[in-house]
């Protein structure tokens, strides 16, 4: 006797989750991130931010883009690794306004999963948040 499966496709909400960082210096990026593979909520730091952040001498806004490279890089490392931490260096250019030289920037980064959640910040933010 055979048997037929049913879908249900009903939609349901999505349980609320709560933040597991209290503390206003990491910032939601699970948006974006899921678009890169996370499945997991992601907490960038505050530090990590403004370090990706446009700065004045800047002629184009490339933030969105660092941001991206630098969670696919902490993706990446956390699959390659398979574990519940990693660190690595993220570099970036970033060219100057007036002068055709451009600075590679060099950021300490370290990728933490944590309680259902990925930190993802600069090397000292975790002396108090982990």
């Amino acid at each position: 006797m055979s048997t037929q499966l049913t879908l249900d496709l009903t939609l349901k909400h999505q349980r609320e989750q709560r933040q597991i960082i209290q503390d206003e210096s990491w910032l939601d990026a699970s948006d974006i991130a899921r678009g890169i593979g996370f499945t997991m909520p992601v907490l960038i730091s505050d530090n990590l931010n403004e370090a990706l952040q446009h700065s004045q001498n800047e002629i184009d806004d490339n933030y969105d883009q660092r941001l991206c490279d630098c969670l696919w890089c902490a993706q990446f490392q956390l699959s390659l690794d398979q574990s519940q931490s990693t660190t690595f260096h993220f570099a970036f250019p970033r060219p100057g306004w007036k002068t055709e030289e451009v600075a590679e920037i060099s950021l300490p980064v370290r990728a933490v999963v944590e309680k259902q959640v990925v930190l993802v910040g600069l090397w000292p933010d975790f002396s108090a948040a982990v």
